[in-house]
């Protein structure tokens, strides 16, 4: 009884947990755990999980006739999102030259939460495919990229690294927190859709 209780209670907690994503100037979400977003420069919302970000700065600078768009590489950025709402800032560049010096290599975005408390993060940079447009199919770049790190998109906003599933499958069936942790990987791996069939089922079953 223990044990469902306390699935039960994972379960309701990971439905109900969220977060607010906000580009500021110049940032733009591009895919939010492989899903291309609809507005890349709006305020989206996450569930509060690790989430995989795909991020790009496009922003005019300079001044006067020295105005110049820069397009920056994506650089795909991992991070644990809290039930707060984040921030997200590019590095403080203030011409063209400067910003690309900056994103030449691991620029510093700025992600705080509500509390403006700085938010830990990985990234790198997409690796360019040759020829003129090298950013071209970003969807198909960042399934190659997935698919070389281990990193399994599960539902819509879950991320789980083919690390965590294999040692979670190594467990023994036999140990309840195994049992757990076993149950825990599943559920990320699950669209909305099986999550709220596999809530009801806990509750019929409890």
């Amino acid at each position: 009884m223990k044990f469902k209780l306390t699935l039960l209670s994972l379960m309701f907690v990971s439905s109900v947990q969220a977060a607010t994503l906000t580009p500021k100037k110049g940032v733009e979400i591009l895919f939010v755990n492989g899903v291309k977003t609809e507005e890349k420069r709006e305020t989206i919302e996450v569930e509060a999980i690790p989430t995989q970000l795909l991020l790009r700065y496009n922003q005019q600078l300079g001044k006067g006739s020295t105005k110049k768009v820069f397009d920056s590489a994506p650089f795909v950025v991992t991070l644990d999102v809290p039930e707060s709402d984040l921030v997200i800032q590019g590095p403080k560049v203030y011409s063209y030259e400067q910003a690309k010096k900056q994103f030449k290599s691991q620029p510093k975005w700025i992600i705080s939460d509500s509390q403006d408390n700085p938010i830990v993060y990985n990234q790198e940079k997409l690796k360019p495919a040759e020829g003129f447009m090298p950013y071209y199919d970003l969807e198909s770049m960042l399934q190659e990229y997935n698919k070389e790190k281990g990193i399994v998109l599960g539902g819509e906003n879950t991320l789980v690294t083919n690390t965590q599933m294999i040692e979670n499958e190594d467990k023994s069936t036999n140990n309840e927190v195994s049992n757990l942790e076993q149950l825990q990987g599943w559920y990320l791996k699950a669209t909305k859709e099986e999550r709220k069939a596999f809530q009801k089922w806990v509750i019929d079953h409890n």
